[in-house]
């Protein structure tokens, strides 16, 4: 196994110590990790984000947010019940030029992310790591480990674990997208289906061009999504910008329903970066391709 530890003892406003650490661990995923974010991509690649808080008490109430830094990087912000940051680093995520393992790197969060959220602990520097560290590479079915920090007394010892499969073809989540082909006034525009099915809470697709779509099967709360399509079985139809979509699944697009309403959000500035959203085997180096993925929550994708 191999480790980094360090500790920093920071006092808060409210007198309560929180002592940060850091150690990577490779191996078992634990199992009783708290909160957990998963996100699968249409070349097969499927990054799960758990969160385990420990044994808390109850005096202090933390919840996990992961909010998009770049194309292929992500914040993860641990929030307290007043809503401030006690905690947040940086994680990049990059697909071997094979295909065949996932590298990570963690990295401690700087100015981009003060200017970002200049208020996040209410004025204060957000503590973070201290420096890079290196989670992989990891082929699928490894996992690694990164503890965090305590907070003493409060039974709070939180660490994040980051767990790779590859060739993935998700079935279950409330919406989900498999053989997708894409038409705009009649005409193909995506090219070939990629090659795995997806499946979450959210999904979206990537068109060169033309940006991302995201799509829900419910109302998103301070998001700009609009009820704006229909799913009746494999066939899904919107309307964004005045333009006409279409698209044709392999499979049900809706979970439990045969037919219903989506809400959409298009970006068409939406720009993905990394390996990890590319098929190996189809895109040619730096080439970007139509990918579809799925996950239940929108911080992946979204800023």
């Amino acid at each position: 196994m191999n480790a980094c530890v360090f500790w920093r003892q920071r006092t808060r406003g409210d007198n309560r110590g929180v002592k940060d650490a850091v150690l990577i661990v490779f191996g078992g995923l634990a199992a009783f990790g708290q909160t957990s974010t998963t996100i699968t991509v249409s070349n097969g690649v499927q990054i799960e984000w758990t969160a385990d808080l420990g044994h808390p008490t109850g005096q202090e109430q933390l919840t996990v947010e992961i909010v998009r830094a770049s194309g292929n990087s992500f914040y993860r912000i641990f929030h307290d019940q007043n809503h401030l940051a006690v905690y947040a680093y940086e994680l990049e995520v990059d697909l071997s030029p094979s295909g065949e393992t996932l590298s990570a790197t963690a990295k401690p969060v700087e100015d981009e992310f003060a200017a970002r959220y200049p208020d996040a602990d209410g004025g204060k520097p957000v503590p973070t790591l201290s420096s890079d560290h290196a989670l992989g590479p990891l082929e699928s079915g490894q996992s690694a480990t990164l503890a965090l920090f305590e907070i003493p007394g409060m039974g709070l010892e939180v660490s994040d674990a980051i767990r790779v499969k590859m060739n993935q073809n998700a079935e279950s989540g409330a919406m989900r997208l498999a053989g997708l082909r894409v038409f705009l006034k009649g005409n193909l525009i995506s090219g070939a289906p990629p090659p795995s099915a997806v499946a979450g809470r959210f999904v979206m697709f990537y068109i060169p061009g033309r940006g991302g779509f995201f799509f829900s099967a419910e109302p998103v709360a301070g998001k700009p999504f609009v009820d704006a399509g229909t799913v009746d079985h494999n066939r899904m139809r919107f309307t964004v910008e005045n333009d006409d979509y279409e698209c044709t699944a392999s499979a049900p697009i809706l979970a439990g329903a045969s037919a219903g309403q989506v809400w959409v959000y298009h970006d068409p500035s939406y720009q993905p970066s990394g390996a990890w959203t590319q098929d190996p085997k189809a895109a040619a180096p730096g080439e970007e391709s139509f990918f579809t993925a799925a996950s239940d929550a929108l911080g992946w994708w979204l800023k």
